[in-house]
């Protein structure tokens, strides 16, 4: 791979404090949340995990889907607990232990539900606050490289989206990304497992709107390469086919940025309903990363938008000859009768 001068991007500047959480302006915006997620698997063996939290102060709630695959088989939940005067996310969910060892580089995370057995209604997982399977993680993650820094991205698209009279997820925020490697063990009910994988992780807060996904929106983290190789097109497709986004490469030499990506999902975009993708990134040199899915981990995200979810397919990605694990999500919003059948399991969440 091949980059241009002007392609690359200037070494983040973040401190160690940005690794752990934040605490809002005051006076504090209704919207301001803090959000982290994670996605790490072992695609070989059918071990994974994926983990994503929203603290949204100003509703006093601090959520967190937790979904764990052992043998393809999953146990997960997603969990409320009230928000605190804390820094760390275990004091406010018990559930969940995340936090570097040393920033940037090296994480201890575990986490331990009671969580639902198997997929719920229309494929989903994290479809119920509890259940009668044990699902855990205890895992160490390491990374070699620098950060993928998205703060001027998000700002750049805010002020696009807005010029171009859309109301799609237009607000910046600080957020970064990054890639690696993991190892340690999974528990779904009986069934203990030691194993090892890659992940891809983001971590991002201000304020937040996310609204208009009836067209889709594509997020691609994918981590390569023996975790060597890091990168995201991200992209909010426009009525004429074209995608107004970026993306992000990162490898030992650096990061590198284009403003000009591409998202095809075949057979189509949305709810379980691609088992093939194709991102591509508009560098000098072009960049093509091509996806199998090797599961979908599609979870509800009612509190981010209007009946709003995210098809996470999990999938063996590639870069020439460069191989690894990809997290190509495709998000949009649910018809009626779905949202109405997941929430009847969530009331009492």
């Amino acid at each position: 791979m091949k980059f241009t001068a002007t392609e690359r991007m200037a070494p983040h500047r973040m401190p160690d404090s940005d690794e752990y959480f934040h605490r809002p302006p005051d006076p504090l915006p209704e919207r301001w949340q803090e959000n982290t997620m994670l996605a790490a698997w072992n695609i070989d063996e059918g071990h994974g995990f994926l983990v994503h939290t929203k603290r949204w102060p100003a509703k006093g709630d601090h959520e967190a889907h937790i979904i764990v695959f052992v043998d393809g088989v999953a146990s997960s939940a997603i969990l409320h607990r009230p928000t605190g005067d804390t820094l760390r996310i275990n004091d406010e969910i018990p559930e969940l232990l995340f936090e570097p060892e040393v920033p940037w580089s090296r994480w201890r995370l575990c986490a331990e539900i009671q969580g639902a057995g198997g997929i719920g209604p229309h494929g989903f997982l994290a479809h119920a606050p509890r259940g009668d399977t044990i699902g855990a993680i205890d895992i160490i993650m390491e990374s070699d490289l620098p950060v993928a820094d998205f703060n001027a991205a998000l700002a750049e698209w805010a002020e696009t989206l807005s010029a171009a009279g859309s109301h799609s997820h237009n607000s910046a925020q600080a957020h970064y990304e990054q890639g690696g490697r993991w190892h340690g063990t999974l528990r779904v009910g009986g069934r203990t497992v030691k194993t090892s994988g890659l992940f891809v992780r983001d971590h991002s807060w201000g304020e937040r709107v996310e609204r208009g996904f009836d067209s889709g929106v594509f997020w691609t983290a994918s981590s390569l390469d023996n975790g060597n190789i890091f990168c995201n097109a991200i992209g909010f497709p426009q009525p004429d086919g074209s995608a107004i986004g970026t993306g992000i490469l990162v490898n030992r030499d650096g990061a590198f940025l284009t403003n000009k990506v591409g998202g095809r999902f075949t057979p189509e975009p949305g709810l379980l309903s691609y088992d093939r993708s194709e991102l591509t990134f508009g560098f000098d040199t072009p960049v093509v990363l091509t996806g199998e899915t090797h599961v979908h981990v599609p979870k509800y995200l009612p509190g981010s938008g209007f009946r709003r979810y995210d098809n996470n397919a999990i999938s063996r990605v590639r870069i020439g000859d460069h191989v690894g694990m990809g997290c190509l999500e495709w998000a949009a919003v649910l018809e009626k009768h779905q949202a109405d059948d997941l929430d009847r399991l969530l009331e009492d969440a």
